[in-house]
């Protein structure tokens, strides 16, 4: 598999993480090991914890990631994605 797509649930967005299902699990690496994820011209570093979470609140710094938004993760490398995210928008400007 060299692309993990999904649509977030409410909880996934409004507590900030990816639950990832055994199913898709080896899509990404191990436990507590680090990897790189793009995100429009940044690159972050996550991990994925014991319960099988990928916490991503980094990302919502600029972005705004809401219940039914779809997420679709490409594979680049070891250790290394790609993150589109189509429905996401930035947060508004406050003036």
């Amino acid at each position: 598999m060299d692309e993990y797509s999904k649509p977030l649930k409410k909880p996934e967005a409004r507590h900030r993480y990816w639950h990832i299902q055994k199913a898709d699990r080896e899509f990404f690496p191990d436990s507590g090991v680090v990897f790189k994820l793009k995100f429009h011209k940044q690159t972050f570093e996550l991990k994925v914890n014991h319960k099988d979470d990928v916490m991503t609140g980094q990302l919502y710094h600029l972005y705004h990631f809401r219940e039914g938004d779809q997420i679709i993760v490409t594979k680049k490398g070891k250790n290394s994605y790609i993150l589109e995210a189509p429905d996401t928008e930035p947060y508004p400007e406050v003036d």
